[in-house]
Formats: structure tokens, sequence, C-alpha cells
């Protein structure tokens, strides 16, 4: 085994964790490797470190306290009035969707309740919106080239009658 591979498992073998022919090779590579043999006395010396900390006794009623103070600390609902903060991009679909709504409503109430008047082959509505023409629309839309062509073949009827 390489010592990159040595190094990332020698917590595990300290701990018992590693078996078998995996405990044997890295058992092996440690009594072959002075670099990974001290990186192993390093971490063993650590550990026994460790071991005599002395333990520390929480007063009574901490976890409680702990996990109140976490609870309300990483609230954050508990800081806002109002719910909908958090989803503003819902919301602002939503808002977007209503407009959009009450807008085509008014402007297809407005075509289709307004009067009308056709000038020089346009359409004229007399509303508040004065849409000009919707022969923008049609299949072959006036001025266009295609038009052009359907008048020269003699396929449409001439508009200045």
């Amino acid at each position: 085994m390489k010592c990159h591979c040595i190094r990332e498992r020698l917590v595990a073998y300290q701990d018992g964790e590693v078996v078998g022919k995996e405990r044997e090779r890295i058992a092996s590579h440690l009594e072959q490797c002075p670099d990974c043999r001290k990186a192993y006395s390093e971490l063993d010396q650590l550990w026994h470190e460790l071991e005599t900390i002395p333990e520390i006794e929480a007063s009574q009623g901490f976890e409680q306290r702990l996990f109140a103070r976490i609870h309300t600390a990483f609230d954050p609902r508990s800081q806002w009035r109002f719910p909908w903060v958090w989803f503003p991009a819902p919301a602002m679909a939503l808002g977007l969707m209503l407009m959009g709504a009450a807008l085509g409503g008014y402007l297809g109430n407005a075509l289709v309740s307004g009067s009308r008047s056709v000038h020089d082959g346009a359409v004229y509505w007399q509303s508040s919106t004065a849409i000009l023409s919707l022969q923008a629309f049609a299949a072959v839309p006036p001025g266009t080239l295609g038009d052009g062509y359907m008048h020269m073949a003699g396929l449409t009827e001439d508009r200045r009658r």
C-alpha cells in the first residue's frame, strides 16, 4: 500500500476498525516506513493526551437550555411577521399571473365590446386601447411582399373600393 493510503486509514487502524488482511498490510507497512510510523506515533500520542483530559459535568438542565437557545437562534421564521416573505419567487410569479390575466381580460373585452371601423383595409377599434390593426396577424399581412404578390396575381380583391 502507498503512504497516502496508509495515512488515510491510520485512525481506523488505531480504533480497531481495520481487520483482516488490510490490518496486516498496514502493520507491515508501519514496520518498514519510518514516515508513516512517525505519523502513527504522533496520532497515538495525541490519543493518549486526549484521554487525560478530565470530563466536565454539565449542570442540571443544561441540555434543555442549550436546545432551546439553538431553536430560537436558528429559527429564521421567528424574526418575520409574514410567512410569505420566505417565498418571494412564487409570490412574484402569482402576482405576475394575476396581472397578466387582468390585462388579458381587459384587452379582450376592449377588442370584443369596442366598436370597430374599417378604413383603407385596416381595422380600427374605437376604445381606450386604440389598437390600430389586427391585420398584422393575418396569414398575409398588408404591406408585405406576400401581400404585393397576392395583389399582382389577382388572388385578392382590391381594398381601395
